[in-house]
């Protein structure tokens, strides 16, 4: 086996190593944060509780439950979990976009506008 001939395995298989630790990272993200989006309106009060941190305090949190649809209409009951440090609490009438994947549940959630907000999930 030649210098050159080695030296071109060498760089083929450092760039194969790449495109794979590329491939399974975007792979790796997809699954676990992954999902499709829901939006919730808020139109009822939440359920506050007091939540402990690691820290010893104790903070407010808050639970709204309530059906959320996605951008063809399809409906998901969904039991939003969020605290006073979060986004939250959120005021009557916000919109609520919500990402659930199929294998951890919501993943992320955000607040956004009325035109944000496909027409099929208003």
């Amino acid at each position: 086996m030649n210098e050159n001939h080695k030296e071109r395995l060498w760089v083929t298989s450092f760039f194969a190593a790449v495109v794979a630790t590329i491939a399974f990272s975007v792979y790796i993200t997809e699954y676990q944060y992954g999902g499709d989006s829901y939006y919730m309106k808020i139109d009822t009060q939440p359920t506050v509780s007091s939540v402990a941190v690691p820290v010893g305090i104790s903070i407010q949190g808050y639970t709204y439950q309530g059906t959320a649809k996605n951008a063809q209409g399809k409906t998901k009951s969904l039991k939003l979990k969020t605290d006073e440090h979060d986004i939250g609490p959120f005021k009557a009438g916000q919109i609520i976009k919500i990402s659930v994947n199929k294998r951890y549940g919501i993943v992320g959630y955000q607040r956004v506008t009325k035109k944000e907000t496909p027409l099929r999930a208003q």
